[in-house]
């Protein structure tokens, strides 16, 4: 590459190593993102982001809103760092694939659309709501504690996608509060 346009192809690498499609070594050198990948617990948080923990190293890695990619809360995950965390702050990383996903089933409540529905989970470390497909809602109506099977985990901006299999009742109705946390747990 000709010096005048070094400052271009760094520019790319700086963005690729931020995206976490490829990674850098502490020499300097480039490589596939999954060389210098390593695994943890993801632990999401209500406003998006979240912080992984990894076995061997003091402090999480703070995981912005925008590289979560697929994981939820619970989830284990490889993530490649793409800050060290200088001046006293947390490393930060991106989240490159997810290894093992920790909730097959969620509960929370129903809110219908038109067309489909949504829920929005008990659990405030699952910051995104589930879309629900019209056909996949079993006759649910706003208001509707539901317990929820992910059937597509969503990436890439795209949210969860599930399907309706057991309705707990209206948030309302007595006792559909303590059967809710009881099929959380």
């Amino acid at each position: 590459i000709p010096k005048s346009r070094r400052e271009e192809l760094q520019e790319v690498l700086d963005k690729l190593v931020e995206d976490g499609v490829i990674g850098v070594s502490k020499k300097g050198k480039y490589a596939r993102s999954e060389a210098f990948s390593v695994n943890g617990l993801f632990s999401g948080h209500s406003r998006g982001f979240g912080f992984v923990t990894v076995e061997g190293m003091e402090r999480d890695v703070f995981i912005p809103e925008d590289k979560t990619g697929a994981a939820l809360h619970g989830d284990r995950v490889q993530i490649v760092i793409t800050s060290d965390g200088q001046k006293g702050r947390r490393p930060e990383g991106a989240v490159i694939r997810v290894l093992e996903h920790a909730n097959r089933e969620v509960v929370g409540y129903f809110q219908k659309s038109k067309t489909f529905g949504y829920v929005l989970p008990d659990n405030q470390k699952i910051a995104q709501d589930i879309y629900i497909p019209g056909k996949d809602t079993m006759g649910a109506v706003t208001g509707h504690k539901v317990v929820v099977q992910i059937t597509d985990y969503g990436t890439n901006g795209r949210k969860p996608e599930g399907k309706i299999i057991e309705i707990i009742g209206h948030i309302n109705d007595p006792g559909v509060d303590i059967i809710s946390i009881v099929k959380n747990y």
